[in-house]
């Protein structure tokens, strides 16, 4: 044990060393300096105890503050210290079973503005001698042993010292190993086993001739306070497992009984003896065999407050134990030996409703002691959630939702919402709309509305708003003719027969507009039907306010002239109402007619300049309630200009003449037509009459003879050159 202990110290002092080589000031080895902490008032003392083995250290701060520290680890003080304020850590009570010492480092110094956790604290255990004081002896050979080995031989009466030193909370047991012989004697032991505290121990030896030791070994002893007996009055307290000795020795022939006066406690344990009992033959006595076994009990406690199903608690690593709901207390079924830690938590919270069970401090944790632990204190509470959801399409104002018929809340927008009230789990909620939204007039409905709080927050509560929506009318006055269809937003149209009022099959949502037009005006007669108010924006009524007139209407009649290229095309409608169109003209529209009025389009005269025949598609038909532009008036040419090109003039008098008779005089280069036009398949021939002078020159027409062939002839050139 000692060897153990001593390893375990210098490793955690060789932990500690390595920590304070790579600290950073702030207890932790990283090398990256931490950003600033935000300002605070009070700043703690913490660091590391290494080495700890015994009880009872305490240490303190600034002369107060006295903190206690059972175990190694980490240790902060509860009492925080202004900035700039001086710190001193020192140690008021040093530990004990086993005795040590400990020191400090970086155990003072001034608060920088930050967390002090650089405080080292050092244990180390301390070691006694185990010295053993011999009596009558008068044989030799005596050979002493501590813990079975560590041998002493004895040769005198006198004081002695086993060669090893023992720690301090280490056991001992010192034995005879070999009895003294020449003469042959018995050597008893008192104070023979027990624990090394803070000093050195003295064992008695007493030897005797013709008397024996009464002795065996003890196993399974973990507890402390273990006596055993001898024939109803030699009492040995025993301090852990190994050989003893009762200090009173028995002549042969003498009868012992070995009983447990007192079981071992811290851990609780029962011990149990083995060949107890027999007569002293010759011999000392050395094969009583004491076995101990650990006692077990239960840890448990009280539940106050439990409604919910599923709760599960643990202890330690254990499977975890089902609380069924309205239990008032709870047992784990494992048991744990006298001396053991343990932990209870709860690992599943309750649910249905979902509460969370706290376990009071202190009475989670703790140490089977000699009985079951019966003090472990639960409170359950329900938890309380919120409620809320979403909304959509929201587009009008004063919204108001309503939870559990008094719980109103307002809503302003599309998004999440959540009722500032919240709820126990188990209880039933409903929600609804309190007040509908307006401009735009609006219906909300509500969707997974009501039901009940389980563990967790409501979130689903699907509030969908829709616009609603009226009707779009009015009234018509003077119609006469049939066929009328109005149409609203230029989609939804409705036939009207006769004056009254009127209602379009659509509705339109509230907040949208509106637009009335007449698709189709009515015939027979032909009718113009005007719209009056015919717009505007829905509110939260029917619209009944669009008015509809209708007048009957004139209409003219008209048309498009294509390929007009000759001057003096005269149109007539019904054989009157001419209409003159000259060259380049493209459209025609005649004097308005009423509505139902016959017309006739035909040609009064045809163009010339070129002469033109013009032909009239679609003339004649009734005039409906739209005015007539589909007469179609197509012109074809029946003559053809005779032109030429002319190059290289320089002089003057250049005449030509076309099939022997007209003749063009040509002063200047350039593109020139016979003023007389061809009909179509008539022959041309152009020659130079009159060659031109000053200067003198030669001219020479070629491509000048052919046919007229439906087109313009373009193609004569005449190239002029000077006579030399």
């Amino acid at each position: 044990m000692f060897d153990v202990r001593r390893a375990r110290n210098f490793y955690f002092l060789c932990c500690l060393s390595i920590l304070a080589a790579c600290s950073n000031g702030r207890g932790s080895v990283d090398s990256e300096q931490p950003p600033s902490p935000p300002a605070q008032e009070g700043f703690t003392i913490s660091g590391t105890v290494a080495g700890l083995d015994g009880d009872g250290l305490v240490l303190q701060l600034n002369g107060a503050n006295d903190l206690a520290v059972p175990n190694n680890g980490t240790f902060t003080f509860t009492a925080q210290l202004g900035n700039t304020t001086a710190y001193s850590v020192t140690v008021l009570t040093q530990p004990s079973g086993p005795s040590q010492t400990c020191t400090l480092s970086n155990a003072s110094g001034t608060i920088a503005a930050a967390n002090v956790s650089n405080v080292a604290v050092t244990c180390a255990t301390g070691a006694f001698a185990l010295r053993v004081t011999v009596s009558g002896l008068v044989g030799t050979g005596l050979v002493l042993q501590n813990n079975g080995g560590d041998d002493l031989a004895i040769a005198t009466d006198g004081e002695f010292s086993f060669p090893s030193p023992i720690a301090s909370g280490a056991t001992y047991s010192v034995s005879v190993k070999t009895q003294p012989s020449g003469p042959s004697q018995s050597c008893g032991i008192a104070n023979g086993t027990g624990t090394i505290g803070s000093a050195d121990v003295n064992v008695t030896i007493t030897c005797a001739t013709g008397t024996f030791t009464i002795g065996g070994s003890v196993t399974g002893l973990q507890g402390s306070g273990l006596v055993l007996r001898n024939n109803g009055g030699d009492d040995l307290t025993i301090a852990g497992n190994g050989p003893f000795q009762f200090p009173t020795m028995l002549a042969s022939g003498a009868s012992y009984s070995v009983t447990i006066r007192t079981n071992p406690s811290n851990p609780a344990q029962s011990c149990a003896v083995t060949n107890a009992s027999g007569t002293v033959s010759g011999a000392s006595i050395a094969n009583i065999t004491v076995t101990c076994m650990t006692n077990r009990f239960t840890v448990g406690g009280s539940i106050s407050g439990l409604a919910g199903t599923g709760l599960q608690l643990q202890l330690n690593n254990e499977p975890p134990l089902s609380v069924p709901a309205g239990a008032t207390s709870f047992t784990f079924t494992s048991l744990l030996p006298s001396n053991t830690s343990y932990v209870v938590r709860v690992s599943q919270p309750p649910s249905n409703p979902a509460q969370q069970c706290d376990i009071a401090a202190g009475t989670d944790v703790g140490r089977v002691q000699n009985a079951n632990v019966t003090n472990v204190a639960i409170t359950c509470t329900t938890k309380v959630f919120s409620i809320g959801g979403s909304v959509s399409g929201l587009r009008g104002s004063g919204l108001v939702l309503q939870k559990n018929g008094s719980d109103d809340l307002a809503i302003a927008s599309d998004g999440r919402f959540t009722f500032q009230t919240p709820q126990a789990s188990a209880t039933d909620y409903t929600v609804t709309v309190r007040t509908q939204p307006a401009g735009p007039s609006q219906t909300c409905t509500i969707g997974m509305g009501s039901g009940k709080v389980g563990s967790g927050d409501i979130k689903n509560v699907a509030v969908t708003c829709a616009v609603n929506t009226f009707a779009i009318g009015g009234s018509v006055t003077g119609l006469l003719g049939s066929g009328l269809v109005l149409s609203n937003n230029g989609g939804d149209d409705l036939p009207v027969n006769a004056d009254g009022t009127f209602k379009f099959k659509k509705s339109v949502a509230s907040g949208a507009g509106y637009d009335v037009t007449v698709r189709s005006q009515p015939s027979n007669p032909t009718q113009a039907c005007t719209v009056g108010s015919p717009s505007g924006t829905v509110g939260g009524a029917d619209i009944t306010t669009v008015v509809v007139s209708c007048s009957t209407s004139d209409f003219t009649v008209g048309g498009t002239v294509g390929n007009l290229a000759g001057s003096g095309l005269v149109l007539q409608n019904n054989g009157a109402n001419d209409v003159r169109l000259d060259s380049g003209a493209s459209t025609f529209t005649f004097a308005p007619a009423p509505s139902g009025t016959q017309y006739n389009v035909t040609v009064a005269a045809q163009p010339t300049g070129p002469a033109q025949v013009c032909t009239v598609t679609n003339p004649a038909g009734t005039i409906g309630g739209e005015n007539i532009n589909s007469v179609q008036v197509d012109c074809v040419t029946t003559e053809f200009s005779i032109g030429f090109t002319v190059t290289g003039l320089h002089g003057s008098g250049l005449q030509l003449q076309n099939n022997g008779g007209e003749v063009v005089s040509i002063a200047a280069d350039g593109f020139f037509t016979f003023p007389t036009s061809l009909p179509n398949n008539s022959a041309y021939s152009v020659i130079v009459v009159t060659q031109p002078n000053s200067p003198t020159q030669a001219c020479l027409a070629t491509n000048n003879v052919g046919i007229v062939s439906g087109a313009d002839v373009t193609t004569i050139q005449v190239d002029c050159v000077d006579s030399p």
